[in-house]
């Protein structure tokens, strides 16, 4: 992926916060231009979550005045189409897409219309990928907002990067700096190109797998959470230009 001069700035502003509600005001802020003004952070329930584990998935809230409340209480997130949709789909998409594929149109009427009614009307899903298989997601709510695919794939790489963030702040990362090998440096340039596992594959002369295992190492040695994160995290630390 080509990093901006925005997404650069972005990058340095969350390295330089120490707190979590720093954290999600750089990424509301970057949210904006587009019409964002509400976000949602946390890991991805399961099917089979219990209410009472439902807050221990939360990051950060942002929503209208009593909206919160009202879809904390009446434990929302287990009937909420959007959260359904992100159980099955791993790519960004809107809030109208899950509604459009929810089953239980009931769900789509309870939530989303009373949503809408707290000015929620419309919104933009970032699933994040996690160590381990694990599963997060920023949702970002408006009334109106801009749908420009650039915009949004920017404000995706920040959402990685910025869950990437609160998440070592809550599990305190290592204190030793660990460099990459060459060759891992290698794969996190050519991923900061855009190109896939297999395009690196063809470029380095190795298989998919091992350009993977060189991913999977990487993250590891900079204590990161996903790809995206990797890749600005790599920056930072002048790991590539």
């Amino acid at each position: 992926m080509f990093v901006t001069s925005n997404a650069w700035n972005f990058i340095k502003s969350i390295e330089d916060s120490d707190n979590e509600a720093a954290v999600k005001q750089l990424l509301l802020r970057q949210a904006a231009p587009s019409g964002f003004r509400w976000a949602f952070a946390g890991h991805v329930p399961s099917a089979t979550t219990k209410p009472r584990d439902i807050a221990s998935h939360v990051l950060f809230q942002e929503f209208p005045e009593g909206w919160a409340e009202r879809y904390n209480t009446n434990h929302y997130a287990l009937r909420d189409p959007v959260v359904r949709h992100l159980q099955r789909k791993r790519v960004p998409f809107t809030w109208d897409e899950s509604y459009a594929a929810a089953t239980r149109r009931e769900d789509v009427k309870l939530v989303g219309g009373e949503a809408a009614a707290f000015g929620l009307r419309t919104g933009y899903v970032i699933p994040i990928q996690l160590v381990g298989g694990l599963l997060a997601a920023v949702s970002f709510g408006a009334c109106h907002a801009d749908l420009n695919p650039d915009a949004l794939a920017e404000l995706a790489f920040a959402a990685n990067f910025a869950v990437g963030h609160l998440l070592r702040l809550r599990h305190k990362p290592q204190s030793r700096e660990r460099l990459v090998t060459p060759r891992e440096r290698e794969c996190i340039l050519w991923a900061s190109e855009g190109k896939t596992d297999w395009e690196i594959s063809v470029i380095l002369g190795i298989s998919p797998p091992t350009v993977a295992k060189h991913l999977l190492a990487a993250r590891q040695r900079l204590d990161v959470m996903n790809r995206a994160h990797l890749i600005g995290e790599a920056i930072r630390r002048k790991i590539i230009r």
